[in-house]
């Protein structure tokens, strides 16, 4: 990458989820971006206080913002807005001011915003009038479609921001749908780490399926075990399930009562060995904005089964580089987890589509790019 003069002060990286201590999954998509860029530029991030932090050494100083009496007392940053409980929705109003009153006294010449709601809507009204550059990542533009009632707030902060970066195509065409300029808006993939998300030649008694994220109904993760156990007299293979969620009790019992043994690992704080001990990594979602772990999994020569859906076509060529079924389809879904454990030669085309087209090295090139079409940089 070619050496990019530095222009401006810094940037201010306002995002509402960010790694809360070391491992944390939690917005590890952001931390990875914030990593790499801070090299290039001078920059701050901006998240909530949230009452599970820990002390984590990083390269870059980062505001976490208060917003209750008490840090024990804040939630929201542990929640996503879409599944949050009324309770931690009341504190909105006065995490929002806070946000609010952080950026404004920052001195930044531009703001990278990542989620366009809610805190899109703090940065489009910055008094200050500076470039914003809002990311979005998936359910901060699939939700609003689902509720309506958030599509005047999202229209305005897209209609406000100077540019607007998608993490897929799919998510491109609902943002311009919602309001999105097109001349203002491309997609950038989130990109992987791939010397640090890497295969492990260790040999396998027996092929490993699993699936790693958030569990939560909209995961589909109960796809998974139904498809499991229609092939489970066929081959024999061992269940991974990795993350925490509202949904884990429902799918631990669910797993019983079908006489399935599964590992529910629960929190997952080293994504590179969870992924390094499988052979194929299952997507199920019925919504995504296009799935980091299944790049993570795919940088490690983990071999894709995925929904023929949520942006998951722009990464996966059925048959050559992973496999596709159709969204809720159990038996189609079995049916590709059977050829993926027969063609495990395609595991080297995953990587490569991660190296040559998925690369965290060409995100952070792109967006420097967009930073200096705003004139921060020459």
């Amino acid at each position: 990458m070619k050496v990019i003069l530095v222009f401006v002060v810094q940037v201010s990286v306002l995002t509402p989820c960010f790694p809360r201590y070391k491992g944390d999954f939690h917005g590890s998509f952001v931390k990875s971006f914030c990593d790499k860029i801070v090299k290039y530029i001078e920059l701050e991030v901006i998240a909530p206080r949230t009452r599970t932090l820990k002390p984590m050494a990083l390269d870059y100083p980062i505001i976490r913002f208060p917003y209750m009496p008490y840090q024990r007392m804040e939630y929201i940053a542990e929640a996503t807005m879409k599944n949050a409980s009324l309770k931690i929705l009341s504190a909105l109003p006065m995490y929002l001011t806070s946000a609010y009153i952080h950026l404004v006294s920052s001195r930044s010449d531009l703001v990278h915003t990542n989620l366009a709601i809610p805190l899109g809507f703090m940065a489009a009204y910055n008094p200050k009038r500076i470039p914003q550059i809002i990311t979005c990542h998936g359910s901060d533009i699939t939700y609003p479609i689902e509720k309506p009632i958030y599509r005047p707030v999202l229209k305005q902060v897209l209609k406000k921001a100077n540019r607007i970066v998608t993490v897929s195509d799919y998510i491109r065409k609902y943002a311009i749908q919602l309001g999105a300029a097109p001349r203002k808006t491309s997609t950038i993939y989130l990109g992987v780490d791939v010397d640090r998300f890497h295969p492990n030649k260790r040999k396998k008694e027996i092929p490993t399926i699993g699936t790693l994220g958030r569990i939560i109904p909209e995961k589909s993760v109960d796809d998974l075990l139904y498809a499991a156990k229609c092939i489970s007299n066929q081959i024999d293979f061992k269940l991974k399930i990795g993350g925490d969620g509202s949904d884990l009790l429902r799918l631990k019992n669910l797993a019983k009562k079908m006489n399935l043994n599964v590992e529910f690992t629960g929190r997952v704080t080293d994504p590179v060995s969870f992924h390094q001990s499988l052979d194929i990594f299952v997507l199920a979602s019925t919504r995504e904005g296009l799935s980091i772990s299944l790049q993570e999994a795919m940088s490690c020569g983990v071999i894709p089964v995925t929904v023929n859906d949520c942006g998951c076509t722009e990464i996966i060529c059925d048959g050559f580089n992973g496999f596709l079924f159709n969204s809720r389809d159990r038996r189609n879904l079995a049916d590709k987890l059977l050829e993926a454990i027969n063609s495990q030669r395609i595991s080297h085309s995953s990587r490569e589509t991660i190296v040559k087209r998925f690369n965290i090295d060409d995100a952070t090139k792109k967006y420097l790019e967009l930073y200096r079409e705003l004139g921060i940089l020459f």
